[in-house]
């Protein structure tokens, strides 16, 4: 009989060796690495596009802006814009004038401009946050103006290397005439016009209008010509020698400069101020580092200082560009970039901001033939 031995059968524990380990740790770095790489990608490119776009949001608001202001530049209500003359004298069939001086002619400028120093066509431009301490960089050509006095001056934090633009316009107000008398207009409630302001007013059916200025507070419930002590002031014994009833209009002279300063938060931006004693100037849009100015008139562009002050009745059309920058890093990597503003080769610090030029040509609607 034979005997049969008895096998016990051991199951033996199955695993991982070393390499296979170091394989899938391997493995394991690779995809980790991968999937950081695609999020830091896609983080960058968000900052990036996100940069860009608020650049180009700042751009399009400060452009569409003076495209407003512009096409309106050196208009007299609805008045035609031969009220006053290519010499600056007033229209008499149109407007009379009561203000001193030349100021009539002033009035019909409609837009006046200063170069900044080594900005013009062909120059090269190094963009700065410098604030100004000194104005003689800024000039017109012969005949030419200096910097008006609000601007000129440290609160206003000019940015050195940009233009300065200023726009005149009679601006509509919504002011119901009740009536006149020798002097005076009088209107249904406060008319808010600051004292002092120039004043157009306008017939029924725009038929022609005068130009004085304003004596009163602005809650008096009238508009009254002012007498001594105010600058330019009207002509002694200025009246009114048209009728102002029913359909009557009013309209506010402004005039406003356009420049880049130091925003509140140390940014260059680009402001606004009305030229008015005791008007603050007001931030518009930030982010905007450079603004370039040159104008249109008989076939030509010319920068500001090229422009005799005899010259600015005849400029048609303006080509402004800005360059502007985003809130915080969007590249990668530091760059520096050149761009063409208006002729003017602007180079940019070294960094990481994301940059966008735009440029906007803009006829002056008054003045286009």
């Amino acid at each position: 009989m034979v005997k049969r031995a008895n096998f016990v059968h051991r199951t033996r524990m199955a695993g991982l060796s070393l390499v296979e380990l170091m394989i899938a740790l391997l493995l394991g770095v690779i995809l980790t690495l991968g999937v950081t790489q695609v999020y830091l990608g896609t983080s960058q490119t968000y900052r990036l596009t996100d940069g860009i776009a608020h650049v180009q949001e700042t751009v399009r608001f400060a452009t569409s802006m003076l495209q407003r202001e512009l096409r309106s530049a050196g208009g007299m209500s609805c008045l035609p814009p031969n009220s006053i003359d290519e010499d600056g004298n007033p229209d008499p069939l149109l407007l009379d004038s009561k203000l001193q001086g030349d100021t009539a002619a002033f009035l019909g400028t409609g837009i006046t401009g200063w170069e900044a120093k080594g900005t013009g066509v062909g120059d090269s431009l190094t963009i700065s946050s410098t604030v100004a301490t000194s104005w003689g960089d800024w000039a017109q050509g012969v005949g030419g103006d200096s910097l008006p006095g609000d601007l000129a001056d440290e609160d206003a934090k000019l940015i050195t290397g940009s233009d300065v633009l200023v726009v005149d316009s009679f601006t509509n107000l919504p002011i119901v005439i009740e009536g006149y008398s020798t002097g005076n207009l009088k209107v249904a409630n406060a008319s808010n016009i600051p004292q002092g302001s120039i004043i157009l007013a306008i017939t029924p059916g725009c038929g022609g209008g005068e130009l004085f200025q304003k004596a009163n507070s602005p809650n008096g419930k009238s508009i009254p010509m002012a007498g001594s002590g105010f600058t330019p002031g009207n002509e002694p014994g200025s009246k009114f020698l048209r009728e102002y009833e029913d359909g009557s209009r009013v309209a506010q002279f402004t005039r406003k400069a356009y420049y880049v300063a130091e925003g509140a938060s140390g940014v260059p931006s680009l402001f606004i101020r009305s030229l008015v004693p005791g008007v603050p100037a007001q931030e518009l849009v930030e982010g905007i580092e450079s603004m370039q100015v040159v104008y249109g008139l008989k076939g030509e562009y010319k920068t500001a200082d090229e422009i005799e002050a005899k010259s600015w009745l005849d400029v048609s059309s303006v080509r402004i560009a800005f360059i502007a920058r985003s809130a915080g890093n969007a590249n990668s990597e530091d760059i520096t970039r050149t761009f063409n503003l208006v002729g003017t080769q602007a180079t940019t610090p070294t960094d990481r901001l994301a940059r966008v030029v735009a440029s906007t040509t803009i006829g002056l609607r008054n003045r286009m033939q």
